[in-house]
């Protein structure tokens, strides 16, 4: 581990209730009943009960996809619908029947907890040293070390025993001071499921530091990965699993992916885990920030401007006040809902500061790891060649949340460049499309690099721009290879 920055450290050891025709579905066993009949009578509505939720559900169900007890909320406040004067917290106690178990939902969290692994590592140098002067005589001497993160499942084949993990590329990687690995990544890789017997072994039996024996586990449930491909400077690894019995005669799960450009801030989360190396655990918090930037020392500490100091890497993360701690590095933020929406991967470690763990964002995630699979283990990128501008930012109350708009302007333009000749300076970035699919609108600066991620060689993106007030489409074609960029 190595402190950067603000004291920010990698943290390896080295739900939202669905609103339903009828009502809100609990995390527990027990509903949520609106009583909201009555005020939808007294607003108009002729008909039966069951007529009136038939109009919600509508034909196929899309009707009363943007049903809000928010408001709700607002009609019970209207004169002729009684004048309600209390607070939303207030009609909530008067109106509903509220029998909420979101802390104690075992159900979802033990499937959580099942498509999570502990990750575990080995690593070994060896150095051949002189023992006199004269004659030459030399001697080698092997020192080991490990590490240990976590991993989530997120494809499995439980008939063949296959399975693909993601986990942070810092729990797999070494600088070339302790291992003899070419690319830094572990030769010797194991994952315990929650539950499995824990054998894993650096080699290094008697604690001083030197290889004794064979790295890996012979005397437990440790299964074999093998190293896919990842990103160091995006912090992602993939691992693949083969063949293994114990997946075959498990109750391991794959992890249900979200979507982390629609969390908001607040919600609740848990963070799973393999915390200190000690097995696969459970926290709680909320969602403090849904997406802000931090810069950690790069792994392998490159110096490129020569400061002495390693570069920094600049990793887009949301923030979490869930306990994540030295080991959670590659395990999984789920919301209250059980779906995956981030892979946690650093911890602010100041002393005068508690509570800020970092994941890094699912969906952003996926991008990664569909191009690590498309390009041979390696993330290739999309560029524009521009300077995005956040030209304004504002928060508006929507759905019972705040959510964060941005306009984002094109300045700088890169000679050469995909988008040279294309868009212009003062673009107004409106929504992207690729190859012809749904355009993506959008609202936030990041999801400009997000969106390139998916573009390929040979692809087209359809760039929707306000120019001069006027809405513009663009086409550009990602033909050359200078368009992309190697990440390493």
């Amino acid at each position: 581990m190595r402190k950067v920055w603000k004291k920010l450290a990698c943290v390896s050891c080295a739900a939202v209730a669905a609103l339903s025709t009828l009502g809100l579905a609990a995390c527990g066993e027990e509903k949520v009943v609106i009583n909201a009949y009555d005020i939808a009578v007294a607003n108009g509505f002729v008909g039966t009960e069951k007529e009136w939720l038939q109009s919600l559900h509508g034909a196929n169900g899309e009707d009363g996809e943007d049903l809000d007890i928010y408001d709700i909320y607002e009609a019970a406040k209207l004169p002729e619908n009684g004048g309600f004067t209390g607070t939303f917290v207030e009609f909530l106690r008067q109106y509903l029947e509220v029998n909420m178990q979101e802390d104690n939902d075992t159900a979802t969290i033990a499937k959580n907890m099942s498509s999570v692994v502990g990750v575990y590592c080995a690593f070994q140098k060896t150095t051949t040293y002189r023992l006199n002067s004269w004659p030459f005589t030399t001697q080698t001497k092997t020192t080991v070390a490990a590490s240990a993160g976590s991993g989530v499942v997120v494809e499995l084949n439980k008939q063949a025993g296959n399975a693909y993990i993601i986990t942070n590329y810092h729990v797999l990687y070494q600088t070339s001071k302790y291992t003899d690995s070419k690319n830094g990544i572990s030769d010797c890789i194991y994952v315990y499921p929650y539950g499995a017997r824990n054998g894993f072994t650096s080699g290094d039996k008697d604690g001083d530091g030197e290889k004794d024996t064979a790295a890996g586990d012979t005397t437990g449930d440790g299964i074999r990965a093998t190293f896919v491909g990842g990103a160091m400077d995006y912090d992602i690894a993939v691992l693949k699993v083969e063949g293994s019995s114990y997946l075959q005669n498990s109750d391991v799960t794959e992890a249900k992916i979200g979507d982390s450009d629609t969390v908001k801030t607040g919600e609740k989360v848990f963070a799973v885990g393999n915390a200190n190396g000690e097995g696969i655990s459970v926290t709680s918090g909320c969602l403090s920030v849904d997406s802000e930037n931090i810069v950690m020392s790069a792994l392998d500490g490159r110096d490129e401007n020569g400061d002495d100091y390693a570069d920094g890497v600049v990793y887009r993360v949301m923030r979490t006040d869930a306990a994540i701690n030295h080991g959670n590095s590659g395990g999984a933020l789920f919301n209250a809902a059980g779906e995956l929406i981030g892979i946690t991967n650093a911890k602010n470690v100041e002393d005068e500061t508690d509570n800020m763990g970092y994941a890094l964002p699912i969906t952003q995630v996926k991008y990664l790891v569909q191009n690590i699979f498309d390009n041979g283990g390696v993330v290739k990128r999309a560029m524009f060649g521009i300077v995005p501008r956040i030209a304004s930012s504002v928060a508006e109350f929507k759905g019972g949340a705040l959510t964060i708009t941005e306009e984002v302007v094109v300045t700088d333009i890169t000679s050469g460049a995909s988008a040279d000749g294309k868009l212009k300076y003062g673009d107004v970035i409106k929504s992207i499309s690729v190859n012809g699919g749904a355009a993506k609108t959008i609202t936030r600066s990041f999801q400009v690099n997000d969106l390139l991620l998916s573009v390929r060689k040979g692809d087209t993106v359809k760039v929707n721009v306000l120019r001069e007030n006027v809405p513009v489409d663009v086409t550009i074609a990602f033909d050359k290879d200078s368009y992309f960029v190697l990440y390493k």
